[in-house]
């Protein structure tokens, strides 16, 4: 799940967690370049490593989801791993 600027929460997928995780990368390396006095430099850092910890986080999902979905279960966890991956059953 995720929550929005609007505060709603929605499901993510499988791939929409790996682009998350792109994002965020993206976003973390950028503060690299960020020019910030020698006093806020450590919460720069904090901020950074916050930052592509949840990049982390959201990689391992889009694994998860691969891997849960690419599995031979049976219906009750294929299900379940569908209904996590925000995937929608076919019928």
């Amino acid at each position: 799940m995720l929550e929005t600027p609007q505060g709603r929460i929605t499901a993510v997928t499988g791939p929409e967690h790996y682009q998350l995780s792109e994002q965020l990368l993206e976003h973390a390396a950028s503060m690299l370049s960020t020019d910030v006095a020698p006093e806020d430099r450590a919460e720069l850092i904090q901020r950074q490593a916050a930052v592509a910890s949840m990049a982390t986080a959201h990689a391992v999902l889009a694994a998860a989801a691969t891997l849960g979905l690419g599995l031979h279960l049976g219906r009750p966890d294929e299900r379940a791993w569908n209904a996590s991956a925000a995937t929608p059953v076919d019928a």
